[in-house]
């Protein structure tokens, strides 16, 4: 009987560190449901629930869901009998999850899973923990908690082979902030970085050029089309989430908004006003 008999992984699969814990599931045996949804993803998203649990592991008595929040349908599966777990390190609208861990962090601590184990799972530990500093703090935190520069370029280098491995467009994705870099603005100490390419996700890429160009963190805009802005490295993205809503990260040093059909972006001004007051 394995330890995970009664458990099952709810997570999506949608950024590196979300891969990291799906490789690691795997390899544990940890009975996992994957879901589809990009960032941004949401319980109430996730079709027949329920139904879908029962089949990945009929057995399941504990569901422990990552970074996927639903507060509504969370009750529903304890009403269904299910103890369910949280794991999760953002403040998203009306609902402050915010943890100094990240997810990969604390799925290694929810399921006891020592350097050893992921040594005997055919991980290098070292690698693993690092894609968690990256996730909660980006390369900043990298480069203080891992100072060692072979090191931190052996790290890079895997986090790119597991962005790679996501399918995504990479080349389409660093051509595009790579375009968007070259053409930057700095306004009253603010790096401000514009893409009109709405469906195409440059956040990530345009982090690792700053931390290219820069030694310390910088305070950023970074602003996707229409769709979603960004602000990174700032004391005021808390403010920025209580006064407009979308959602913290980088605990609490980094915010983001995606408009919808009844609520815009923020306009870009208003933004930089805010964060050089």
């Amino acid at each position: 009987m394995s330890a995970y008999d009664e458990t099952l992984l709810i997570t999506p699969k949608n950024d590196e560190e979300s891969l990291m814990i799906c490789k690691i599931a795997a390899a544990a045996g940890i009975p996992t449901l994957v879901s589809e949804q990009p960032h941004g993803a949401r319980l109430e998203r996730e079709k027949d629930l329920v139904a879908r649990i029962r089949v990945a592991n009929p057995d399941a008595l504990l569901v422990t869901i990552v970074e996927i929040p639903g507060p509504e349908v969370e009750e529903n599966l304890r009403a269904e009998g299910f103890t369910v777990e949280i794991i999760d390190h953002h403040r998203y609208d009306n609902l402050d999850r915010m943890k100094d861990t990240s997810s990969l962090e604390q799925f290694l601590a929810t399921f006891g899973l020592e350097d050893t184990d992921l040594v005997g799972l055919g991980f290098d530990p070292a690698l693993v923990r690092c894609v968690g500093i990256i996730d909660r703090g980006f390369l900043w935190a990298l480069r203080t908690e891992v100072p060692d520069k072979v090191e931190q370029k052996r790290v890079r280098d895997y986090y790119r082979s597991l962005t790679l491995e996501l399918g995504k467009d990479r080349a389409l994705i660093e051509a595009t902030a790579k375009d968007a870099w070259d053409v930057r603005e700095v306004i009253n100490g603010v790096i401000v970085v514009r893409s009109t390419k709405k469906d195409v996700g440059i956040r990530d890429a345009i982090s690792f050029l700053i931390a290219d160009n820069f030694e310390t963190p910088q305070t950023a805009i970074i602003v996707e089309g229409d769709r979603r802005l960004f602000v990174q490295e700032s004391d005021a993205s808390a403010t920025l989430f209580k006064t407009y809503g979308g959602f913290t990260f980088g605990r609490d040093r980094c915010w983001g908004i995606q408009s919808t059909p009844d609520k815009p972006l923020p306009k870009l001004e208003e933004i930089i006003a805010r964060l050089t007051s």
